[in-house]
């Protein structure tokens, strides 16, 4: 009986240390930013588009295959949008998107370094396209492809998902302990 409830608890662990190293957290954690993730300051592109002031509060650029290697893009949990969606960036916050396949358009609400409000609107995304936006904004996604776009981001935004799955995980293994006892 005690392998049974060891085994379903070192699953559990398991599943908690894994969710902390790959960086899974509810939606509004931000992404870390680029000195964190040990890269300079601008990565190397093959081409970049700035929209923004000295602050650099929203930056579309193009990585090299080799650049979003190194950043680990190709890792990050993939989002599948079939239509359009918006998402809100809170105040200090950096959040980076990766369109991994698909088109569309983006329009970017944010405040650049005088608390005016900015706008970016219709710029194209396609995939390649790094979308990091740095501080206060809202983001809205226009997907054109018929196949829907995929989108890279470095945290599991999803955290709905990951408590159901944690929390049907808790009762599996609920059950297999009283299950066990009655052998």
């Amino acid at each position: 009986m005690m392998n049974g409830v060891t085994g379903c608890v070192c699953h559990l662990i398991l599943l908690i240390a894994t969710a902390g190293v790959l960086g899974f957290a509810p939606r509004g954690v931000s992404s870390p930013t680029r000195l964190e993730r040990g890269l300079p300051q601008q990565a190397t592109s093959t081409r970049t588009e700035l929209f923004a002031t000295t602050n650099k509060q929203v930056e579309i650029t193009f990585p090299s295959q080799d650049d979003a290697a190194a950043m680990g893009i190709r890792d990050w949990p993939q989002q599948f949008h079939s239509k359009s969606w918006s998402e809100s960036v809170a105040e200090g916050l950096l959040v980076s998107r990766y369109v991994l396949s698909g088109n569309g358009r983006i329009t970017v609400d944010y405040y650049d370094e005088n608390d005016d409000k900015q706008r970016i609107s219709g710029q194209r995304v396609y995939a390649g396209t790094l979308v990091e936006v740095d501080g206060e904004a809202n983001i809205f996604w226009d997907v054109e492809s018929d196949d829907g776009m995929i989108v890279l981001t470095p945290n599991y935004e999803e955290g709905g998902k990951l408590l159901l799955v944690g929390g049907a995980l808790a009762v599996f293994c609920a059950g297999l302990i009283i299950g066990s006892g009655n052998l």
